[in-house]
């Protein structure tokens, strides 16, 4: 009402305006028993508003918060029943380990250091009797990516360039799939670089701690991103993707132990994951791939 009677540019009201206004004037006895219903009803609304500022918060964080839980369940094994005739993970290993062997036969990877035994206490959550606890470079390639020019940054690599290079951002921004790109090498680009096919997991160790996708081409990618390619029998990372999902708040605590925020691949190749048999694998990506879009749609 006082703000209908200012006239001027700059608030303010004539005295005589305000001295004029009509104001009701209940009986003395209805004044206090206005007040005191006022004083009782005051509290509740500050609690409903509360409520519902509490209620946003919730809104806001659920969709993040469900996929993180079912990432979770999934990863711990309780997303899918397991099956005794889908073998077991330690079978699954063994034939991973010939594999490896013949590989390091034919001189196409190098024979590793063994890695020490997986200790009780690296084992953050319970897994199925069916699975096994794994570190990924007994399981996989792990390895870092290449750039060895310096500055990395350098227009004699990018110019013309035709050839996709991924870099953190693009794989924070992936939400799963790395499907597009923002950058190009040219032959000298990719010549210093190296070259990771399709269906490689990609994971982020420096800047942005954590984040995790799998190529949807062949790319190259500097040595803040690590790939990641399960050997044979394993034809597909997926499930390895959604699993490192789970490990980012683990990966980014480690990083901030560090000088410089990052972690190395030494750090990252002594991580305990658990590994499930191959059939099981394939059954819970097919789970995961239902119930995950359906996070997106609440967002």
């Amino acid at each position: 009402m006082l703000k209908k009677k200012a006239k001027s540019m700059i608030p303010g009201i004539e005295r005589n305006v305000v001295l004029n206004i009509s104001f009701p004037l209940p009986p003395l006895a209805e004044q206090k028993r206005i007040v005191a219903k006022i004083e009782e009803l005051l509290p509740l609304v500050d609690r409903y508003e509360a409520a519902w500022t509490r209620l946003g918060d919730f809104n806001r964080r659920f969709p993040e918060d469900m996929k993180k839980s079912i990432l979770q369940q999934a990863i711990q094994g309780k997303l899918v029943e397991q099956r005794p005739e889908e073998g077991t993970a330690q079978e699954l290993y063994q034939q991973i380990q010939a594999e490896k062997q013949r590989l390091i036969k034919e001189g196409k990877i190098r024979k590793e250091k063994p890695l020490p035994e997986i200790t009780e206490d690296e084992k953050p959550f319970e897994i199925p009797e069916s699975w096994m606890w794994v570190r990924l470079q007994q399981i996989g390639e792990l390895s870092r990516g290449r750039s060895q020019k310096r500055p990395r940054n350098d227009p004699g690599l990018f110019t013309n360039g035709t050839f996709p290079f991924i870099q953190t951002g693009d794989v924070a921004r992936a939400n799963g799939h790395i499907s597009h790109w923002t950058t190009m090498y040219n032959q000298e680009g990719v010549a210093q670089s190296r070259i990771w096919p399709a269906g490689t997991v990609c994971l982020t160790i420096a800047a942005n701690i954590g984040d995790v996708a799998i190529l949807d081409f062949d790319a190259c990618f500097p040595d803040s991103v690590v790939g990641f390619n399960a050997y044979r029998p394993i034809l597909s990372n997926e499930f390895f993707m959604y699993g490192l999902m789970c490990y980012k708040t683990i990966l980014d605590k480690m990083s901030r132990s560090t000088a410089q925020k990052n972690i190395n691949i030494d750090i990252l190749s002594q991580i305990a994951f658990p590994l499930p048999p191959l059939v099981e694998q394939k059954r819970i990506v097919a789970r995961l791939e239902e119930l995950l879009p359906l996070c997106e749609r609440l967002k």
